[in-house]
C-alpha cells in the first residue's frame, strides 16, 4: 500500500472515531388534517425519524426539543456511511495495487530464470 493511500485510510478511521453520536434513518415533516368542511385545517409539522432495519420499516415522532440532535445525528450517520465507503474503496484499490504488484513479480522471476536457465 502506497503513504498516500495508508495516510488517506488513517485520517478516515480518525474521523469515523470522532463520530460519537449518529441515528440511521430520514427525517421528515408530516400534517395532518383535522375538520370536516370550511372547518378543516392542517395541523403540524410534525417531524418523524423513519427507515428500515431487518427487513422492517419503523418510524418514531420527534419533539421540538430533539429536532436538533436528530438533525445532526442523521447527518452523523450520512458522513460515517461516505467515510465507509470511501475506506472500503480504498483497501481494495490497495489490494488490487498489491496483487498487481506480486503478478509482476512472479513475471520478472520468471523471465529471470528462463534467462539464467538459456545462458
Amino acid at each position: 500500500m502506497d503513504t498516500m493511500t495508508g495516510k488517506r485510510r488513517e485520517e478516515i478511521l480518525e474521523e469515523m472515531r470522532q463520530i460519537s453520536r449518529m441515528r440511521r434513518g430520514c427525517l421528515s415533516r408530516q400534517h395532518y388534517r383535522v375538520g370536516q368542511g370550511k372547518d378543516q385545517r392542517r395541523q403540524g409539522p410534525y417531524h418523524i425519524l423513519q427507515g428500515w432495519q431487518d427487513g422492517s420499516h419503523w418510524s418514531t415522532r420527534v419533539s421540538k426539543d430533539e429536532l436538533e440532535q436528530v438533525r445532526e445525528d442523521v447527518k452523523s450517520y450520512e458522513r460515517f456511511q461516505v467515510l465507509c465507503q470511501e475506506f472500503a474503496e480504498l483497501t481494495e484499490k490497495a489490494a488490487d495495487t498489491e496483487a498487481d504488484s506480486k503478478k509482476n513479480d512472479r513475471r520478472l522471476l520468471r523471465t529471470v530464470s528462463t534467462k539464467q536457465t538459456l545462458s
